[in-house]
């Protein structure tokens, strides 16, 4: 009787913490699933938000250029009007200089006049395969600065274009030429208003000379101005990436006018259509600033690098600083030797500095180069009085918003030059030498202010985003470590409550078994 009591006591005891055991021991195999569940969605999270741009891809996502949305308004008619400050070279010792009483011609720097640009892009035509075509539409208005009607004494542009388009022709064509420069009394320097020159003013010569022109170019201008290109419709039809197919791609134009090479430098590679506008950029390229930032030049046909210098602060966004540095018109790098143009199948190539853009402005002799030939060969400087080259005046640059690429801010800095030259029986050009090299504007095109709603989208992109971004991160690395802790602790309270578990059972049997 003692024995089945024990037994049965025995019995309901084992029973009881058999029970006991096996609901805490599924209970902990519950928890420890479930823990793993956690630790292993927090590491997918971890790994997405530490070492992907899942984030910036999403943002960047509403960034596209599609139909319908805030930013493809923007990109039709941008909200941030772009500030054009530009400077004449006023030539003030032209009498002295044709009578021989002075070597050098001397410059004064008259400026600045400042225009606010209008632009839009119309004629757009979303294609399908992820990219959209446009034409660009600009106006130009005073604002400020000096009047507009100020005089000033420049060299006669169209009568320096007649020269140089003539100098290579047949002996005929000139002496017809030297006739009907005669019959117009035309000087090498001409007192023009502000205004005249750069926007448009008349001239019998370029009236008498745009039929002929015509036939082989297209002039959509009635008046001759050195800026009257850049207003009204651009006759180039520009294609780029939207970024709906690979945002890598974003902003990157594609072609221009339907090719993505253009026939103007007899070289493959420098006469290939890349980079953007420079409007944006394609964000993943400002992630490794070693690299270089592209920008296609239309204007002058090729495109020009733009190199990471250091780190800014605008409107309170750090910012990268991208330089176009005077290295891109430096023709001892093998690189840029191809834009040399060729006379008679051998490139000749201008002074350090400058960038001879007659191939791609109908041969005209119009050549770039930064203001007062900053970072060009000190020749340049010999040859005319008045310039003074400073790197903080006269450099060009733009800064970078680091998640989303676009510029928040920058100055570009560019001057126009004419080259004398002369040809055999039309001697109109006085006492300046052949070759000689004339300053005539320098422009800078910058950005004063953004717009309110574009400042609170560029400052939600860094800030917001940037504290999302934070919290995202961290919080996937402290849940699995955290859930990895607990996932652990649980597995190790399992194994050790079985252990005890048995003990105490053979603890119990032993105890019983010495009783019997």
């Amino acid at each position: 009787m003692t024995i089945s009591m024990t037994d049965t006591a025995l019995d309901i005891e084992k029973k009881a913490i058999g029970r006991c055991g096996r609901r805490s021991h599924r209970l902990r195999i519950w928890f420890t699933w479930i823990y793993c569940g956690i630790f292993l969605i927090s590491s997918v999270g971890f790994y997405m938000f530490w070492y992907t741009d899942a984030i910036n891809n999403y943002m960047l996502s509403f960034m596209e250029l599609r139909n319908g949305t805030l930013i493809f308004d923007w990109w039709q008619c941008p909200p941030l009007k772009m500030k054009y400050k530009i400077y004449i070279f006023n030539y003030t010792n032209v009498d002295e200089f044709e009578a021989n009483e002075v070597s050098k011609l001397h410059v004064q720097e008259l400026g600045p006049y400042e225009y606010q640009e209008t632009m839009s892009r119309t004629n757009v035509v979303l294609n399908d395969n992820g990219t959209i075509s446009y034409q660009t539409k600009r106006s130009f208005e005073w604002i400020g600065g000096r009047p507009e009607n100020d005089i000033v004494l420049v060299p006669n542009v169209p009568l320096m274009f007649t020269t140089a388009y003539v100098r290579d022709l047949s002996f005929a064509v000139r002496f017809v030429t030297n006739t009907v420069l005669s019959t117009l009394q035309e000087q090498s320097f001409i007192n023009e208003t502000v205004n005249g020159f750069l926007w448009g003013y008349d001239t019998q010569l370029f009236h008498m000379a745009k039929p002929l022109l015509m036939l082989q170019h297209d002039i959509p201008f009635e008046k001759f101005g050195l800026l009257a290109m850049k207003t009204g419709i651009d006759k180039d039809r520009i294609t780029i990436h939207t970024g709906s197919q690979d945002v890598k791609n974003f902003g990157m134009i594609d072609r221009v006018n339907g090719v993505n090479r253009r026939v103007i430098w007899d070289d493959e590679q420098c006469d290939k259509i890349e980079g953007t506008e420079g409007g944006i950029f394609p964000p993943h390229l400002v992630q490794d600033t070693s690299k270089p930032l592209y920008m296609y030049a239309k204007d002058i046909c090729r495109k020009i690098s733009f190199h990471f210098t250091e780190q800014v602060i605008n409107y309170d966004i750090p910012s990268l600083r991208y330089k176009f540095t005077p290295d891109a018109f430096n023709f001892s790098n093998k690189q840029n030797e191809c834009f040399c143009p060729k006379v008679h199948d051998k490139r000749v190539c201008p002074p350090s500095g400058l960038f001879n853009t007659s191939r791609c402005n109908y041969g005209t002799p119009l050549l770039v180069s930064f203001p007062h030939f900053y970072g060009a060969d000190k020749s340049l400087l010999e040859q005319i009085d008045g310039l003074n080259p400073r790197q903080e005046d006269h450099e060009t640059y733009i800064d970078i918003h680091p998640r989303i690429a676009i510029p928040i801010a920058g100055r570009s800095r560019i001057q126009l030059n004419l080259e004398v030259r002369k040809a055999i029986g039309v001697p109109f050009l006085g006492n300046l030498k052949d070759g000689m090299i004339l300053p005539l504007i320098w422009v800078e095109i910058g950005i004063d202010e953004l717009p309110e709603q574009l400042l609170e989208m560029i400052q939600s992109a860094h800030f917001t985003m940037g504290n999302i971004e934070l919290a995202l991160q961290w919080s996937t690395l402290i849940t699995m470590i955290l859930s990895f802790s607990a996932m652990i602790t649980c597995f190790w309270k399992s194994r050790s409550k079985q252990n005890v578990v048995l003990r105490r059972n053979s603890f119990v049997q032993n105890n019983l078994l010495e009783m019997l």
